[in-house]
């Protein structure tokens, strides 16, 4: 890709933290979060992709208190990989056809203000670097 501010083709620098955003509403973490693939000689952002997290709460509905649940992101990054295999599981042989997936993964802790009760929800979602939407 080329980048507008280098005006030359540049590689993505894809070690940016994501954006992470969650709310606790009933017995379901939801938000988004957004990762950006910056260009690696000047920094300028030239893709991004936006998830969205909808995930259930463990052991919520046995949760009888009438405390406030709360939610912390705890252990936010990227993630970066190749896909080398076929659907039927063949490896492929040539870089050229497989496809690079960039994404994000989380895990989410959520607290009751009143009594013991904790949950971890871990999270993961990605897309090929094709899909990603174009910002210059």
């Amino acid at each position: 890709m080329r980048c507008n501010d280098c005006n030359k083709f540049v590689s993505f620098d894809s070690d940016v933290e994501p954006e992470i955003s969650v709310d606790v509403s009933g017995t379901i973490v939801s938000g988004d979060a957004r990762i950006v693939n910056n260009c690696a000689d000047c920094g300028t952002e030239l893709k991004e992709c936006s998830f969205d997290i909808n995930e259930e709460i463990p052991g919520a509905d046995a949760h009888e208190c009438d405390g406030e649940l709360s939610v912390e992101v705890e252990g936010a990054g990227r993630t970066d990989r190749m896909e080398d295999k076929t659907r039927t599981g063949k490896p492929i042989k040539h870089s050229r056809y497989m496809k690079h997936l960039y994404g994000a993964e989380a895990t989410f802790k959520v607290v009751c203000d009143k009594c013991e009760f904790e949950a971890e929800i871990p999270w993961s979602d990605e897309t090929p670097g094709s899909a990603m939407d174009e910002l210059c």
